[in-house]
């Protein structure tokens, strides 16, 4: 069986105290911190669709955001 994979740019001691904060936040941390950095990204989307359409209103904005992420079909609806 595989063990963890580390990314390529990843020293070995990075990766073990990467994984030490992972194991000391716990299943819970771990989703709270996941839930905080896709938070975060759906900001910086929304931002960056705002500075380059400030033209869109709210509506526009928020089925064009929901476009670009889960595709054509489920933003027409």
């Amino acid at each position: 069986m595989l063990g963890p994979m580390r990314a390529l740019d990843t020293t070995s001691e990075a990766d073990e105290a990467q994984a030490s904060i992972q194991r000391r936040l716990g299943p819970e941390g771990r989703l709270k911190v996941a839930i905080e950095m896709s938070e975060i990204a759906r900001r910086l989307a929304r931002a960056g669709l705002r500075a380059r359409h400030p033209e869109l209103a709210q509506g526009a904005l928020d089925a064009r955001l929901i476009r670009d992420h889960y595709g054509f079909d489920i933003g027409r609806r």
